[in-house]
């Protein structure tokens, strides 16, 4: 209860008496036997108690951020991603290393991400914290003080005031504020009724006894109860109360009371009055308080749920860890390729490679470790917890699992609750389900049906289900008349006064019964019914109603009740030493093996009757008495008097002190009764078994009993070959019973019972626990009878751990006794039945009908667990994608750990593609709720774990691996177009491929979208729309980017401008797309799973199966295929369900989203291929169409290149080869070489003549270098943005970006603007003889608009100006605002450079002769592979010439067509797949079993 409302914020505020509890002041304590001594009303504790207020809430306004933080830093992923942000820092501010990722981009978001966490935690503390606030201001009366005349005064007490000692005064229908051992009670002899729904949510009254001494002298007093009658008589109250310390034990307690002048009695637990009872039917009840805020059965109860770690929970950190491995190799590789390439980047010489203090292999490593840090995806735990809360809220609104009875829940409606948000998808992985028989499979509504009376059965059994009640009521009327009428009254006598149940008069004066057990309650209304009527208690007096045979005429009978033996789990018995008149009678029932034992006599006409009733799968009871002499009640009486006063190992010592009395019994008969089964049942287990779930059924039931109601639910079929493992009706040889099974090869065709004696024995010798778990585990049904409430949580430990890999366990009970086993398992659910709530507070998940878990599991834990599933290895798959590319371009960027993304647009990453997946994470449905109930095989799906095992994670790397390279190959060849737009520098090119991944990433969302809806699809549009308006905020608002990133500054207005971005958004997911949907069909065809079989494989032949539904076939709109959302059904016993207004509930919402029936699309095909087919058209016409176009418009644009320049040292490594010197497409005619002379000064004087072969217009001229890493990371950032636009600048803040070299010439004058890049500005000039240049639009103007020579331009003494560096490319008055400059600052993104130089505005015609003088001074000699190339040529719509663009998206298109060609052949080829390579390769469709520690186990 504790984590299902910390996790959700829905969890209604009363809980908070069901919450795990600390207390204001001191702790619980560990002390001896409490004494408190009263005299004349007043008590005095020997020392000081705990406060009784109690606090739930975690936090203070100075504890939360520490607490929480702490907490939060408990996950994997947030201490990874601090440690992260803490080595970014130090690579950011220390030069131990290049930090290449800024810290605030991984901080921001994990701080973003724990600030929700908390917030959440916050919100819950608060409620909390209300809450305390109003149960610890409730008001309760306290007697403040009681002086000599007899007054007593009354004060009140807020709860946590309340302490030791005080003696509290309580009316009726209120709450016990404290533990109280009552000293006076207004009932008669001294009694009350309490109602303990709130400790164990059982709605039978309990009754609670005040001590005898105090009773009767509070009781002694003349004065009406309206003037304090009680209270008046304190005074005169003197004596002493001893307890035992504190505990958690809500059935037992043990101490004593010694009132002056009285002999000091026992107190047990009919002397204790707890905290959170509530007083019924009692005018008033007088108490000490002797236990207070922790010190409670309450507080000491309300413990937390032992934490349950899913099991997908366990798979995502194992993937955490691989992913975290594989990081840090992929840094490792990385590191090593720029240690490799550093001794080579020596030659270029604008270069100035970081200093490092660390070795320099570590220190680069750490930079890769950082720049692949996304690798682990930081928002999963978010995603996770947020879809996760969705999926409790469909759980707990799902009014399919609504269920309203007038005889249950007081009238009031039941739903499903989840109080474990981060099991729901565990509820679709169950392999092994332990259920609990009685009220879990059954009603816990018994009936009596038959007897067994001397040798003589009455009443009939005509099956299961058949209501009214005993019938052999005639019968055996008839027989009390006759020569058997004594012992059939001896029978119903016994029935009568052996029990716990109390009688109390309606407001109608009926008599009415209030029984813990429905056991008792059924036997007594019975034998009232047949003239022994119980009429109630007065103290330790009974009476009975005797009706006698034949006549009218009554007698009632008082009983003086001497001793009472109760029942437990270990005695399984329980009987009454009562004196009748003058005679003195041991009344005892118990179960039919314990009182056989204790018998006088063997009854084999009993037994033979015990087992027909078993065989009817009736429950059965034996009855029997024993007279007793005066002494030896006496003798007796006196241990048992002794016991009661013991305060330690009390129970034992009763049990012991029974174990004396009860022997020697003279058997009166048996009972049977039925335990109706619930509705469901038997469809609900045929559809668990059909599912592959294992199913074990512990009882406490006999074997025939066991047996006969396994048959009739259905948990038992006739053909199932059943073995008993017993010693007296099977046999105890495991071994025989595996020999006996090796030719039985499905393990639906095996079941096994076991009793509990027989698996005591085989648990204690380790060889044959473990034959127990080969054989139970080759079997598909195991029933263990007889078997203890310890002996189910061992047995659920036992699968547990035995079986590797470890299959998710789900207990499901609805008492008391099975909380052991719901804890011990991997998810606990608990049935709302009549035994009371403890199951369902000690559960994750609580439902009130069995048959509801048809819905939870077959439904919504199959759709979780592949909701689940989806969006982790969406989330790897995303991450990988991005890492993937961004360690693709550190290979191009001269392994320097320059990211691809700049750093304020890749912190959007995780918000804006976690957004599509959660609307699926939350609403996905892979197939309608109908189709999954009436196919209960599609579960399997879980159950193995289909959806993220090493083969799923393999296709995710897989796809993750296409999806990057069709990313890199679609947008890398598109740069030449994009750098002649002016959008080929890092950040334009950086944020189109940003661009084209959030467009693949959305539309794989989409495309594993299995039902789209407004949800569905409105989260993508909003992850779209978000990255519009961050464009939009960000890089166009020149505020925003001034502050944050100036470079990207108008940078989405430039990139939308290009043609080449919009065919890359649109070909990057057509392309991709079509890989998925290639994939996916072989998939599907060649290794289906259960849903292909039922979905696609069954339609194939144009059969539609009744239970799939048609919307299966094709694509539909769906709203939902139940009955309306405004009916609810309630069970009643007259019809099978009747409709009620839904105002009648407050408990569930029935909106549309509530019930998941908002309108919906899914798609699918009879014929998958199809899809295939239609895609590849599509897609493969479409890109196409789009390269031939860019190819048109390349191979129009008439080009010459001129080469002038080339190192004569070999290229630097295969990236940098890529970048030739003539692009694809450059025809040979094209080429030519420049004449040059020799170096003079530096600068070379070079002359070209190129003919225009075709003609040009308007030709541009620009210059290619190459390679020249402009991207390289320090290169990059060696710039002060602010120098540039004018402002003043400190000389530490030019020493932070700017080396040395670029800081201070030679001469030692102060370089302006300073850097690399300012440095290295390209010198070479061109001059096209006859014609002169137009130079100006060869820059972004915001470029040159933003930049500014500074105020004392170009005066300041001792400063080396651009124009001074480059005075035959920088004009003085222009200085950093000439176009060529601000062109050059915008560094390209690849290592090469294809600068704009100038236009010339005039036509040549065909044959056109053209003189090139260049004047070449920009040194590339040194540069491994350099070259410098001047271009001239013409400028369309799509640029100039660069085929290669054009010529992948041909072959993109004609791989779709080819592949959808490929898609056809083999349907037409293999209609039906490949059942052989499914065999070979372990398909979907294969139902792997569990492997045990003993033996694996077989599988069909």
């Amino acid at each position: 209860a504790i984590l299902a409302e910390a996790s959700w914020p829905s969890a209604p505020p009363h809980d908070h008496r069901r919450r795990s509890s600390k207390v204001v002041g001191m702790a619980g304590e560990a002390e001896g036997e409490r004494k408190l001594r009263f005299k004349a009303g007043v008590v005095q504790p020997s020392r000081q108690y705990p406060s009784n207020a109690v606090k739930t809430s975690k936090y203070t306004p100075l504890t939360f951020v520490p607490m929480n933080l702490w907490e939060q830093l408990h996950k994997f992923g947030n201490v990874y991603f601090l440690v992260i942000s803490v080595i970014m820092y130090l690579g950011e501010a220390t030069p131990l290393f290049v930090g290449t990722i800024k810290a605030f981009s991984t901080l921001g978001l994990l701080m973003m991400m724990m600030s929700i966490t908390a917030a959440m935690a916050l919100f819950d503390d608060i409620r909390r914290k209300n809450a305390d606030e109003e149960i610890n201001s409730s008001k309760s009366k306290v007697i403040s003080k009681v002086s000599r005349d007899r007054r007593a005064e009354e004060k009140e007490k807020k709860w946590s005031q309340v302490s030791v000692g005080d003696i509290i005064v309580v009316g009726k229908d209120e709450e016990f504020p404290a533990d109280v051992v009552p000293l006076y009670c207004s009932g008669d002899g001294g009694n009350c009724y309490v109602s303990t729904a709130n400790l164990d949510g059982e709605t039978n009254l309990k009754l609670k006894t005040a001590p005898t001494a105090s009773q009767l002298l509070l009781s002694k007093c003349s004065a009406p109860i309206g003037d304090l009658d009680p209270q008046s008589k304190l005074f005169e109250l003197n004596g002493e109360i001893r307890t035992e310390p504190p505990n958690s034990n809500i059935h037992d307690f043990s101490g004593s009371m010694q009132v002056e002048g009285f002999a000091s009695e026992s107190l047990g637990a009919k002397q204790l009055l707890m905290r959170g009872t509530v007083l019924r039917n009692t005018a008033l009840c007088l108490g000490i308080v002797v236990y207070t805020g922790p010190d409670t059965r309450m507080v000491r109860n309300s413990r937390p749920a032992p934490l349950k770690q899913s099991n997908l929970e366990k798979i995502t950190n194992v993937a955490m860890g691989i992913i975290l491995v594989a990081q840090l190799l992929f840094a490792l590789g990385t590191a090593m390729l720029h240690v490799k390439m550093t001794p080579q980047l020596k030659g270029h010489w604008y270069l100035y490679p970081s200093e490092i203090l660390l070795p320099e292999l570590f220190g680069w490593w750490l930079t890769f470790v950082t720049l692949y840090s996304n690798l682990m995806p930081i928002s999963l735990y978010p995603t996770a917890e947020f879809c996760n809360a969705f999926q409790c809220y469909f759980i707990r609104n799902d009014k399919h699992m609504y269920y309203k009875r007038p005889d249950f829940n007081n009238g009031t409606g039941f739903g499903a609750s989840a109080r474990s948000s981060n099991l729901c998808q565990e509820l679709g992985q169950v392999g092994f389900m332990f259920s609990d028989k009685t009220g879990t499979l059954t009603q816990n509504d018994m009936e009596l049906k038959r007897l067994s009376i001397a040798g003589r059965r009455y009443g009939t059994f005509e099956g299961t289900g058949k209501s009214g009640g005993f019938n052999g009521g005639p019968d055996l009327q008839a027989a009390r008349q006759g020569a058997g009428g004594k012992a059939i009254d001896a029978f119903l006598e016994a029935l009568a006064v052996s029990h716990t149940v109390m009688a109390t008069y309606g407001s109608d004066g009926k008599l009415c019964y209030e029984a813990e057990s429905p056991d008792e309650y059924a036997l007594v209304a019975a034998v009232a019914e047949q003239g022994w009527a119980f009429q109630g208690r007065r103290g330790n007096e009974l009476t009975v109603q005797h009706m006698h045979p034949g006549s009218s005429s009554s007698q009632e009978i008082k009983y003086h009740v001497l001793a009472s033996n109760a029942f437990n789990s270990a005695r399984k018995r329980m009987s009454v030493v009562v004196q009748r008149g003058s005679e003195y009678l041991l009344l005892v029932k118990g179960a039919d093996n314990v009182m056989m034992e204790r018998a006088a006599a063997p009854d084999k006409k009993l037994e033979e009757d015990l087992k027909e009733f078993s065989v009817q799968g009736l429950r059965t009871l034996v009855i029997g008495c024993r007279s007793l002499t005066k002494m030896e009640v006496d003798a007796w009486k006196a241990k048992y008097d002794w016991a009661q006063r013991e305060t330690e190992e009390r129970d034992r010592k009763l049990e012991d002190v029974a174990e004396e009395i009860e022997k020697s019994l003279n058997i009166l008969g048996a009972t049977a009764i039925e335990d109706k089964l619930q509705d469901g049942v038997p469809e609900t287990i045929e559809k668990i078994r059909f599912a592959g779930i294992k199913l074990w059924v512990l009882t406490g039931d006999k074997l025939e009993t066991a047996r006969n109601i396994g048959f009739s639910t259905k948990v038992l079929t006739q053909d199932m070959d059943l073995r008993i493992v017993d010693d007296e009706e099977g046999t105890l040889d495991l071994n025989e019973i595996e020999s006996e099974w090796d030719h039985i090869w499905d393990p639906a065709q095996k079941a096994m019972m076991i009793t509990g004696k027989a698996l005591t024995a085989i648990m204690q010798d380790e060889d044959e626990r473990a034959k127990l778990l080969s054989v139970s585990t080759s079997c598909s049904v195991l029933i263990a009878c007889r078997v203890s409430p310890s002996q189910k949580a061992e047995l659920v430990r036992f699968i547990r751990e035995g079986i590797q890999p470890q299959p998710v366990t789900l207990a499901v009970g609805d008492g008391a006794n099975d909380v052991p086993m719901i804890q011990e398992a991997q998810v606990g659910v608990g049935i709302a039945g009549r035994e009371g709530r403890q199951a369902v507070n000690n559960s994750d998940f609580a439902i009130a009908q069995f048959r509801y878990l048809q819905r939870l599991m077959l439904v919504h834990g199959r759709w979780n667990y592949r909701r689940a599933c989806k969006f982790t290895l969406f989330t790897f798959w995303r991450n990988m994608v991005q890492v993937l590319m961004i360690m693709y371009y550190t290979l191009m960027s001269g392994y320097s750990g320059t990211s691809l993304y700049e750093d304020w647009i890749r912190l959007s990453f995780n918000l804006l593609c976690t957004l599509p997946i959660l609307a699926i994470g939350c609403m996905d449905e892979d197939v309608p709720a109908s189709t999954a109930l009436a196919h209960p095989e599609l579960y399997s799906v879980g159950r193995l774990g289909k959806d993220l095992n090493k083969k799923k994670t393999a296709f995710t790397i897989t796809a993750a691996i296409a999806h990057s390279l069709v990313l890199y190959f679609l947008t890398i060849p598109a740069f030449p177009g994009m750098e002649l737009f002016g959008t080929g520098d890092y950040y334009t090119f950086g944020t189109t491929c940003y661009t084209c991944l959030l467009l693949d990433v959305n539309y794989r969302a989409g495309f594993i979208t299995n039902t789209h809806n407004v949800y569905t699809i409105g989260s993508i549009v909003l992850s779209f729309a978000l990255y519009i308006f961050w464009l939009i905020a960000y890089p166009q608002n020149p505020w925003l980017a001034d502050k944050l990133a100036p470079n990207m500054y108008m940078v989405p207005e430039h990139m939308v401008a290009s043609p080449y971005f919009w065919i890359c958004v649109i070909a990057v997911p057509l392309f991709a797309m079509m890989i998925d949907v290639y994939i996916s069909f072989n998939h599907h065809h060649f290794l289906p799973d259960v849903r292909d079989r039922v979905t696609y494989h069954g339609n194939k032949a144009g059969q539609q199966d009744a239970a799939c539904p048609a919307d299966l076939a094709g694509l539909v709109s769906e709203n939902s295929d139940d009955e309306p959302s405004s009916v609810i059904r309630s069970e009643s016993d007259s019809d099978g369900g009747v409709q009620y207004d839904p105002a009648d509930t407050k408990q569930i919402d029935l909106s549309d989203f509530a019930q998941q029936r908002i309108w919906t699309h899914r798609i699918r095909h009879a014929r998958p291929y199809l899809s295939v087919v239609y895609t590849g058209i599509m897609a493969g016409t479409v890109l196409l169409a789009m390269g031939l176009v860019a190819l048109y418009y390349s191979e129009s644009c008439d080009q010459i290149r001129v080469q002038y320049a080339e190192s004569p040292e070999r290229e630097l490594d295969f990236m940098s080869g890529l970048w030739s010197h003539f692009p694809m497409g450059t025809r040979s005619y094209e080429k030519a070489r420049a004449n040059c002379s020799a170096t003079i000064g530096g600068e070379q004087l070079c002359h070209a003549s190129v003919l225009l072969k075709n003609g040009m217009r308007k030709p541009l001229l620009y210059y290619a270098l190459g390679p020249f890493y402009q991207n390289y990371n320090s290169y990059m950032k060696s710039e002060v943005m602010a120098e540039l636009t004018g402002k003043e600048v400190s000389q530490s803040q030019r020493e932070k970006s700017c080396v040395l070299q670029t800081r201070v010439d030679s001469a030692g004058r102060q370089i302006v603007p300073c850097g690399m890049k300012a440095t290295s500005v390209f010198n070479d000039t061109f001059e096209v003889v006859g014609y002169d240049l137009v130079f100006h639009d060869i820059a972004w103007k915001s470029d040159v608009q933003r930049y500014n020579n500074p105020p004392d331009y170009p005066s300041r003494p001792d400063t080396s100006w651009l124009y001074q560096r480059y005075p035959e490319t920088i004009k003085k008055e222009e200085g950093v605002k000439t176009h060529a400059f601000a062109d050059w600052m915008r560094p390209s993104a690849v290592p090469r450079v294809w600068n704009r130089y100038g236009y010339l505005n005039e036509h040549f015609g065909p044959g056109a002769v053209l003189e090139l003088k260049i004047r070449s001074r920009y040194p590339m000699d040194t540069i491994p592979g350099g070259y410098k190339v001047i271009v001239l040529t013409e400028y369309g719509a799509f640029g100039a010439r660069h085929s290669g663009f054009g010529y992948i998206l041909i072959s993109a298109g004609a791989l779709c067509f080819l592949l959808a060609m490929i898609a056809c052949a083999t349907y037409r080829s293999c209609p039906q797949g490949l059942p052989w390579l499914q065999r070979l390769l372990g398909g979907e469709d294969s139902d792997e079993g569990y492997e045990s520690d003993a033996k694996s186990e077989e599988s069909p």
